[in-house]
């Protein structure tokens, strides 16, 4: 119902163009989603398929790196040198010595063609031997104590022999080396099948860079080894992963054993497919973006799209040459109302009178024009008149009445002796004569500070000296000009709401300053002050000044006022500096 009330209200050319674009449009937009549906669905079977061959060749080459290590360790364990070396129990260093170097000899040995491997240990509580493929520094004096005091440590002697994968920085035996795995296994006398100490095989992660060097991953996707909570490894294209949420990583690390998902991480979609070593339980996941996937279905999306915007191009700019032949009077008589209904100026148009629109559009045009030349000799009237009350006021208070009436109480208050009248009705009269400023609105800095100075004058004397007054203006600002009228209204509401009110003597600071291209005043009492969150300052006189210096400076100029009830209020203008005085 709203939609039919929406479209039966907006223009007769919008309808036309709405109803050629639906009636050309949406068959072309329903045949291609469904086509990019039905494509997206074989693509994403197709590369799934794929992906999950390439997950069972990559199980069989962890399979095979893991059977390597065990056959080392397993070595390690059945070797009658290690056995000497670490259940030798006299303090023979002699015979110390050759079994050390035997089982070092033993170890350079089995590694010599083993790349991957960055170091091998073995030790006990009584010695130990730790061989590097790399010159690496030790962290440790004593490995062995070390160690075990790790939780690591308690898992392996857990395992009776058996031999556990750790990915963890919690056993790091040599500094300066990045994470590295770890093949941990606990050694076993083996004659009495009691432990005699620990062997440590640290494998660099490169391995698995070199393992799957030959093996194409789909579409250039992720390709991560999880086990449990960790990440055991991640190939290049993935350095973005450790950017992903917790709760993203958990999605990963709560995969089943085997399959596929369509997940959403990183803000971005991506197919998962994912399988579980069933001896390491290791599960190794490759994230392939979506959009990879559909790189297929890209140029035919993209054709598609382009085919359709070039239907709505063309069924917009049909509809809108019929549209416009169809409503052109219309729209132009539609034009002369709004410009009618803004009292703007019509000309330069006119209406064929080929249809009972172009008739009405020139007698609307006819009458729009009468009435127009009659408001404007009505406006011109009142303009008239009011000139001529205002010239009229003005003959009322002529300057030099006031200036003659003024100079002649002076005189007659000198005569008598009346020094503080004679003192207030020259201050009145300066005052007068700085505020007609020759009929000008804008003076200058040093024009509107003598008129605080002689208004302070006279109430200074009204209140008999109650308060005290400090000017302090930086001296360049005294040439710079302004509207006048600014600062002694402010100086005003300081007497009459903060030092009269106050029950002793009172302060008022009146400072000027340059910032960068505003010009800053600042007026100060230590009157009773007000709370800002309770009393909002009113009156004609803060709200005519707001209103003149934004008309004059612009909004970004102002007022700000700032009070402490007991203490006093601040009152800071701020105002532009004109042009001219920037030179």
């Amino acid at each position: 119902m709203k939609i039919h009330r929406l479209f039966l209200s907006i223009s007769i050319r919008s309808k036309i163009i709405i109803l050629s674009i639906a009636c050309s449009l949406l068959p072309l937009v329903l045949i291609a989603s469904l086509t990019f549906v039905y494509l997206s669905k074989v693509i994403e079977n197709k590369m799934s398929d794929t992906t999950s061959n390439l997950l069972g060749s990559i199980n069989w080459n962890i399979q095979t790196f893991v059977n390597d290590v065990e056959a080392i360790s397993k070595l390690m364990l059945s070797s009658r040198d290690v056995q000497n070396f670490l259940a030798y129990s006299k303090n023979d260093f002699k015979e110390i010595y050759d079994l050390q170097n035997a089982t070092r000899s033993l170890i350079v040995n089995i590694t010599n063609n083993k790349s991957y491997i960055r170091y091998v240990y073995v030790g006990s509580g009584q010695r130990e031997l730790i061989t590097t493929n790399q010159w690496d520094r030790l962290a440790y004096d004593n490995i062995y104590q070390a160690v075990s005091r790790t939780k690591w440590y308690q898992q392996v002697g857990d395992m009776g022999g058996r031999g556990l994968w750790l990915n963890s920085d919690e056993v790091r035996l040599v500094k300066d080396t990045p994470n590295l795995l770890l093949y941990g296994k606990q050694l076993n006398n083996l004659e009495t099948l009691e432990p005699i100490g620990m062997l440590i095989i640290s494998i660099d992660r490169r391995v698995f860079d070199e393992m799957f060097r030959n093996i194409s991953n789909a579409e250039n996707g992720n390709l991560m080894i999880l086990e449990q909570n960790k990440v055991i490894y991640y190939n290049s294209r993935t350095a973005d992963l450790k950017q992903l949420p917790p709760k993203e990583m958990d999605l990963l690390y709560g995969l089943p054993e085997r399959g596929t998902r369509i997940e959403t991480m990183g803000g971005e979609r991506y197919v998962i497919t994912f399988d579980t070593n069933p001896v390491t339980r290791w599960k190794v996941v490759s994230m392939i973006p979506y959009s990879n996937i559909n790189s297929e279905i890209v140029w035919i999306r993209n054709i598609t799209l382009t085919l359709t915007m070039v239907a709505f191009l063309l069924a917009a700019y049909g509809s809108y040459l019929i549209s416009k032949r169809i409503t052109k009077q219309l729209t132009l008589l539609s034009s002369v109302a709004r410009k009618a209904a803004k009292r703007e100026r019509i000309e330069g148009i006119l209406f064929q009178e080929e249809d009972e629109i172009g008739k009405i559009g020139n007698q609307f045009l006819r009458t729009f024009r009468t009435n127009s030349e009659l408001s404007d000799k009505l406006i011109e009237a009142r303009l008239k008149e009011r000139e001529a009350e205002l010239h009229a006021l003005q003959s009322q208070i002529n300057p030099h009445f006031l200036y003659n009436t003024l100079n002649s109480i002076y005189l007659m208050a000198e005569r008598i002796s009346a020094k503080n009248i004679s003192k207030m009705v020259m201050s009145l009269s300066n005052m007068f004569k700085l505020s007609l400023n020759n009929g000008d609105y804008i003076t200058t800095v040093r024009n509107e500070i003598d008129q605080v100075k002689n208004y302070l004058e006279i109430q200074n004397i009204r209140y008999n000296g109650k308060f005290e007054v400090t000017i302090e203006l930086e001296p360049e600002i005294e040439h710079i000009r302004m509207l006048k009228l600014l600062i002694q209204p402010l100086v005003e509401n300081a007497i009459f709401h903060g030092i009269e009110l106050k029950e002793s003597q009172g302060n008022i600071y009146i400072r000027g300053r340059i910032e960068g291209e505003t010009l800053v005043f600042e007026v100060e009492d230590d009157g009773v002050g007000f709370d800002p969150a309770v009393t909002q300052p009113k009156g004609y006189a803060l709200r005519n000044i707001q209103e003149r210096i934004q008309l004059h400076y612009g909004q970004n100029h102002g007022l700000r006022i700032d009070s402490i009830p007991g203490t006093g209020t601040k009152v800071t203008l701020r105002i532009g500096i004109m042009d001219e005085d920037r030179l």
